[in-house]
């Protein structure tokens, strides 16, 4: 009978030098999250950048008590995403939950359990993103229940935003928000313009969950403002902040102006 000493043939691993491996970039998702790593996807699509995700437990509800309970869990979930390795960047994958829970907040977090100091969330990057393009007077589509968008209101108020028209599907369960179809998004969109008196500077679409990236850039050129969302700005936030000059088309001139 032939060993397995006999038949092994010893070989020699050649390893990626450190200056030729991809940018490192965490993301925590909520568990009930079905639309942000395919967004994510396609805006990194091509490259240099590996993205590693880890799923955080959550409550299927979209109120400020079940956001309030990820608090504890978001460092548990930044560390376990390559533990032995040093991130470029991380992100936390909500909205609502950042606003909650509150983005300074947040962004320690990130940075104790994923021991990386480049972070965003989507609170955080929606304003980087609209002081980038010089954007202040805005509207705003939501799929949250009121006790979510008013805090959301006053924030982007206290932030010294105008916002002339709030858009609410009023939508409790996240599985809600991610399951709506992208097609009726133009639709939602018709009917926000047409109550305006004036055109803003740019509409935001709030939610990780809602799927909006595709039609960004239709969107803006049909009516001359930008059109933000949730993973637009934070993929933007994160790309920004590592300083990769990469412009990328096809989902809204903010990322296009990388």
């Amino acid at each position: 009978m032939t060993s397995f000493a006999d038949i092994n043939l010893p070989l020699e691993a050649c390893f990626i030098a450190p200056a030729d491996m991809p940018l490192r970039v965490g993301l925590v998702v909520l568990a009930t999250d079905m639309v942000i790593e395919a967004e994510w996807a396609q805006v990194f699509n091509g490259l240099p950048i590996e993205l590693l995700v880890s799923r955080l437990a959550c409550e299927a509800e979209v109120t400020p008590a079940a956001l309030l309970t990820m608090a504890s869990q978001i460092g548990q979930c930044a560390s376990l995403i390559l533990p032995d390795v040093e991130l470029d960047a991380i992100a936390y994958g909500c909205t609502s939950a950042s606003l909650v829970i509150g983005e300074h907040k947040v962004h320690t977090l990130l940075q104790q359990g994923g021991n990386c100091s480049i972070t965003s969330n989507p609170f955080t990057a929606a304003k980087s993103a609209l002081e980038h393009l010089n954007a202040k007077r805005l509207a705003v589509l939501s799929p949250y229940v009121a006790q979510v968008n008013q805090p959301f209101y006053s924030a982007l108020q206290s932030a010294g935003y105008e916002v002339i028209k709030w858009g609410s599907l009023d939508l409790e369960l996240d599985r809600q928000i991610g399951s709506m179809d992208v097609d009726h998004l133009p639709a939602l969109i018709e009917q926000l313009f047409a109550s305006m008196e004036q055109t803003p500077d740019a509409v935001f679409i709030s939610c990780t969950n809602f799927r909006s990236m595709s039609l960004l850039q239709s969107l803006e050129q049909r009516y001359g403002c930008y059109f933000l969302s949730s993973n637009q700005v934070m993929a933007w936030h994160i790309l920004h902040q590592l300083k990769t000059p990469c412009a990328i088309d096809g989902f809204g001139r903010l990322l296009a102006s990388l």
